[in-house]
């Protein structure tokens, strides 16, 4: 009975894989000069990466840098034999000059006219990479010609929680050039044992090395920061990081790009500038808190803290948590014109331990 069962079973099962294999549709290859991969590679002079060709939603994204000259673009592309390009329905070869200040329209047309293809190549600028939404309206950023970031993260003892010594320390090389003290250096002079520095700290290392600053109000985030940017001021944050949403985009320069996962997660950053772009202001800040991390393009070996920019309505709730005003920092020599506290004003409250995380 069982050997009767089991010629039965074989005999439906090759029944069943007989009627499948009858009924499979088999797809014929691709005639020589159909549109299947017709845009093989694509490239542009001065890219910061290499173009993205997504054969999905029929788009090339390319970035370029800030100095590129977006009006006359030097474009490159092989396509398979028997395609054709036209951009905006103007033959194009690859090497012609093309101008990207919008998208442009990249259609493709074969000899045998079978499935015509059309792809919107787009020109990214190097903020629209990081990840900075909207159309550029306005930017200033208070850079140097030399290097001011420094990393919390030093091998000192205290790098764990350093971001109060580290923000201060870059807030003075900046305001003075001159200034070749490490954020281990300032932690030895204030709370040498440890311990989460105060606003108040902050101010007396400023005073200390002679840069004059004050304290301001943060009721509107983007009128402060905009105010003291413009009249060449840079300014220091006390805010509560957990507030801050975390983007876990390697390559972006936007949000936090490290865990801080619990309220009360006080930090200090510097602000040297801002980005308005459409409705979006974002604060460029030099975040101290790399611990080492670097990006791996477009800024290869630059320590993510450098350079991050930051959304002001996250910033707007992470200082209201925590401090809502600004320290702002005239350059050496100059003096704040918008003090509105004494040196020594601060309400006391510290910034916790960074851990190390």
């Amino acid at each position: 009975m069982k050997r009767r069962l089991a010629i039965v079973v074989c005999t439906a099962a090759a029944l069943f894989a007989f009627s499948c294999k009858k009924d499979a549709k088999v797809v014929p290859p691709a005639s020589p000069g159909s549109l299947e991969g017709g845009l093989t590679s694509f490239s542009a002079s001065g890219q910061l990466t290499d173009a993205d060709i997504d054969t999905v939603y029929n788009t090339v994204t390319f970035v370029l840098g800030d100095s590129a000259d977006y009006h006359a673009v030097t474009i490159n592309f092989t396509l398979a034999p028997g395609v054709t390009a036209k951009i905006n329905g103007y033959q194009v070869q690859s090497g012609n000059s093309v101008d990207f200040t919008k998208p442009e329209t990249l259609q493709l047309s074969s000899t045998d006219g079978r499935r015509p293809a059309t792809f919107t190549v787009t020109a990214q600028t190097k903020l629209q990479y990081f990840g900075i939404a909207g159309t550029l309206t306005a930017r200033k950023s208070l850079n140097r010609t030399y290097n001011f970031y420094m990393d919390q993260f030093d091998g000192s003892t205290y790098e764990g929680f350093n971001c109060g010594p580290a923000s201060s320390s870059m807030a003075i090389k900046w305001a003075d050039s001159a200034f070749n003290k490490t954020p281990a250096y300032a932690r030895s002079i204030f709370l040498d044992g440890g311990g989460w520095w105060h606003t108040g700290d902050i101010q007396g290392y400023l005073t200390r090395y002679g840069i004059s600053n004050g304290v301001d109000t943060l009721a509107d985030v983007d009128a402060v920061v905009k105010k003291e940017i413009d009249a060449g001021n840079a300014l220091i944050l006390c805010l509560d990081m957990f507030y801050v949403p975390q983007n876990m985009t390697a390559y972006q320069h936007i949000q936090k790009f490290y865990q801080a996962n619990t309220v009360g997660w006080g930090h200090f950053i510097l602000i040297k500038g801002y980005v308005k772009a459409g409705n979006n202001f974002y604060l460029e800040a030099y975040d101290p808190y790399s611990d080492l991390q670097t990006y791996a393009i477009v800024t290869p070996g630059q320590l993510k803290g450098k350079d991050r920019y930051y959304f002001d309505g996250d910033i707007k709730v992470a200082t209201m948590k925590w401090w809502p005003y600004a320290i702002t920092v005239a350059p050496k020599g100059q003096v704040i014109s918008s003090l509105r506290q004494p040196v020594n004003f601060s309400i006391h409250r510290p910034v916790p331990q960074a851990s190390g995380r």
